[in-house]
């Protein structure tokens, strides 16, 4: 059993421990429970675990208290090989005002086995199923490895079964996936809705939704082209171009972390505009799928900051103005 706490320099964090311990038991079994899920946690701990992961039989157990898990997550872990996700109170929770639980369901834990030698491990922490949680926040937990059965019983069957309890009367995702994507959606309208409408462009900024972010640098590697709509580069003082080329202009980004950086504006073949960003990594924002991406002048630069949906709502929200959607469900706008 070993403490653990994120940290920079030596490079542990939630997800460093889950895959240690998954590797240092050969687990062919994997039971994870979190509060929520976001499309950067799924993507971060694909990008960690590897491809070879999924061989592996996984049950994810979550919550959907509150909204907070992103629909569009658990739908990208449940069409991975080898998986069943569950929902936590599901048929309850999805059909209340705000998704408010009758009991919060608050974990953070990791479960994993090697069935053939009956080695087990446990991961408890502090962090979520997102990048932030994962592997950004600062976040706490620790890590066991249980190699007897006395081992087991001391320290991993207290979590294992209570949770396996939780997971028999769980509710399957497929019952209640497309009523939860529903009524999140019609909530985030209700709420856009309300908000204030006005003709001229932003002073202040303005933003977009990344969703799913395509892996334009590789397998590997965290995608930074996102598609916005036709004459979202309105919003950066571009014109489209009037030769045969498809680049529009260039953009200087700024950010709170790393260097500045100009990228590439084009349009794209499918009636659509590509945005290259700043590369997740080097920036501090890890990955952008299902974030907001939020651009504010600072003269003829653009500072980029890149929050999760939640975050954004929290701190943005008083300030939306002309939110709009796109084809596929993306919303963008101003800030006032």
């Amino acid at each position: 059993m070993s403490g653990f706490a994120h940290n920079l320099v030596s490079g542990t964090t939630t997800l460093s421990e889950i895959a240690r311990v998954r590797v240092a038991i050969s687990a062919d079994q994997f039971f994870g429970c979190f509060a929520y899920a976001t499309q950067s946690g799924f993507r971060v701990f694909e990008l960690s675990v590897g491809k070879d992961f999924w061989t592996t039989k996984s049950r994810w157990l979550f919550g959907i208290d509150y909204g907070r898990t992103d629909p569009r997550a658990l739908r990208e872990i449940a069409d991975r090989a080898n998986t069943e996700v569950r929902i936590f109170d599901g048929r309850y929770v999805v059909d209340r005002t705000g998704f408010v639980p009758r009991r919060d369901f608050h974990p953070k834990v990791a479960m994993m086995e090697n069935t053939a030698c009956n080695k087990q491990g446990v991961v408890l922490g502090s962090g979520n199923f997102s990048y932030n949680g994962l592997r950004r926040s600062i976040e706490a937990g620790s890590a066991t490895i249980a190699t007897t059965k006395a081992d087991f019983n001391e320290h991993i069957k207290p979590v294992r079964s209570v949770f396996e309890k939780l997971w028999k009367y769980a509710c399957p995702l497929d019952d209640i996936a497309k009523n939860y994507e529903k009524r999140l959606a019609d909530l985030l309208n209700s709420r856009d809705s309300k908000r204030s409408f006005k003709a001229k462009s932003p002073t202040r900024g303005f933003w977009i939704e990344a969703g799913y972010v395509t892996k334009n640098r590789g397998k590997d590697k965290p995608g930074n082209q996102i598609f916005a709509p036709n004459g979202f580069r309105s919003f950066f003082g571009l014109k489209k171009g009037k030769s045969s080329s498809t680049q529009i202009g260039e953009i200087t980004f700024e950010t709170e972390t790393g260097p500045r950086v100009t990228q590439n504006y084009r349009e794209n073949d499918n009636g659509m505009e590509k945005l290259t960003l700043p590369k997740p990594e080097d920036h501090g924002f890890g990955v952008y799928d299902g974030k907001v991406l939020i651009f504010k002048p600072r003269g003829k630069r653009f500072l980029l900051t890149a929050v999760e949906r939640d975050d954004f709502e929290l701190v943005y929200g008083h300030q939306l103005a002309n939110v709009r959607k796109m084809t596929g469900g993306r919303r963008f706008g101003e800030l006032t």
